[in-house]
């Protein structure tokens, strides 16, 4: 009789370290699983996921139902050996029954489960919802009761301001970066995923073509001169202003004058041109996307608050916001920050500055500089109009403007020294 208590305790003990090692894994698997897998799985009829979720939105339910019964499983395992090894062993068997519960459950309940558990997260959780849906009920009401309790206490030790956000924007950056390194995306995937994401933050005024660089043309401009624009411009798309470029009131578009012009009849710019929308220079690229769409041009005049004309922004230069430069045949292709053989970098004065820097990894100085153009920051070092050959050092680069026209950086030369200087200095 003494040998079959004896089997039959050795025999609950392993059940209830079993017990100790699903619970563990569960916990671990369900924390860990990526919901978003499970979700496609749902999507595509998959029903042990579509369970598996529905269980894991009261989390804290499934959570107290998780330590309740570890919790438990691991006393009533303890209060077992502690008997057996206590009738086995005498006095003795209490220090050893701890010793040996503790190197078990750490091993074979805690350790072992979690990392399996971890590591196959989605598939665990799908095979423990039958036998959790279970346990949920019969340990129903002790789960509410500590629920309860929990949920008391952290209220009053914790103030909750605001609605919890699952994922920030900069969390999700960081995730999509890990899943980048992990190999599941590839490298242009990822850029292109980050450049939407941040989509809403940028606006216009840092990838618009410049008032001096637009190509305009006057309202009362002869058709053939306006033909000679066309062509030497190769754009598609010639602003029209009446007075100066700051009352741009219409838009010609290239097949509109070619249709026209080879038809061969009498003909001026009021015939061809289109109405033009204006858009503030503090619209977000989101926006002026969506007012892209919405009025069906590929143009928009983008004004300062005064209602001055601050340049111009096309459908190319948003998409190359999102997917990089985008060549044509007449493009002459023009990198911004390209490496010289001898280790310096030439950079395009319209270049983006922040850019520039991540492209050469170094770190400019640009407190209080609230522009962006690779220009525009020599400009502000300077403290006044570059010319060609001016130098500037800021930390450990050294910047030779190569280039200037219309007053306008058009090229510049990074050489990146070693040892940085102490401060910024102009030569």
């Amino acid at each position: 009789m003494y040998e079959m208590i004896n089997i039959l305790a050795t025999v609950a003990l392993a059940a209830l370290i079993g017990c100790s090692a699903f619970f563990s894994a569960t916990e671990t698997a369900y924390t860990s699983m990526n919901r978003i897998r499970l979700k496609n799985l749902a999507k595509e009829g998959d029903k042990r996921a579509e369970k598996t979720l529905e269980i894991s939105e009261d989390y804290d339910k499934l959570l107290t139902t998780v330590l309740v019964g570890n919790n438990l499983v691991n006393i009533l395992s303890s209060s077992i050996c502690t008997w057996i090894f206590t009738e086995n062993f005498g006095a003795v068997g209490v220090p050893l029954a701890t010793v040996v519960m503790l190197v078990t459950i750490l091993i074979l309940g805690e350790i072992t489960p979690k990392s399996y558990g971890k590591a196959n997260a989605e598939k665990f959780a799908m095979r423990a919802r039958r036998p959790l849906r279970a346990v949920m009920i019969i340990l129903w009401p002790l789960v509410v009761v500590f629920k309860g309790i929990a949920g008391g206490l952290a209220k009053r030790m914790a103030k909750k301001d605001e609605e919890a956000v699952t994922l920030t924007e900069d969390e999700l950056l960081v995730f999509i970066e890990e899943i980048e390194e992990e190999g599941t995306i590839e490298q242009a995937e990822s850029k292109l995923i980050k450049s939407a994401i941040s989509f809403d933050d940028k606006t216009v005024d840092g990838i618009l073509i410049p008032r001096v660089d637009v190509v305009a043309v006057e309202r009362g401009v002869s058709m053939d001169d306006l033909r000679d624009v066309l062509l030497s411009s190769g754009f598609s798309r010639i602003p029209v202003y009446e007075g100066s470029i700051d009352d741009i009131v219409g838009v010609v578009y290239a097949k509109d004058f070619y249709n026209w012009y080879f038809d061969g009849k009498e003909f001026d710019t009021s015939d061809v041109m289109r109405p033009v929308k204006f858009i503030p220079e503090s619209t977000t690229l989101a926006k002026a996307f969506s007012e892209m769409q919405k009025s069906i041009v590929h143009m928009l005049i983008v004004v300062d608050s005064h209602g001055g004309t601050v340049g111009i922004l096309s459908m190319e230069d948003l998409l190359e916001e999102l997917v990089g430069e985008i060549w044509d045949e007449s493009d002459e292709v023009q990198h911004a920050v390209t490496k010289e053989h001898d280790g310096s970098y030439s950079v395009l004065g319209d270049a983006n500055v922040y850019e520039a820097m991540e492209a050469m990894g170094i770190e400019l100085d640009t407190e209080g500089f609230d522009e962006y153009t690779v220009g525009g920051f020599i400009q502000f070092k300077l403290g006044r109009v570059p010319i060609k050959g001016d130098r500037l050092r800021d930390g450990n680069v050294l910047i030779i403007v190569r280039n200037v026209k219309n007053r306008r950086v058009r090229l510049a030369q990074f050489i990146v020294k070693e040892k940085p200087a102490a401060e910024p200095i102009a030569e």
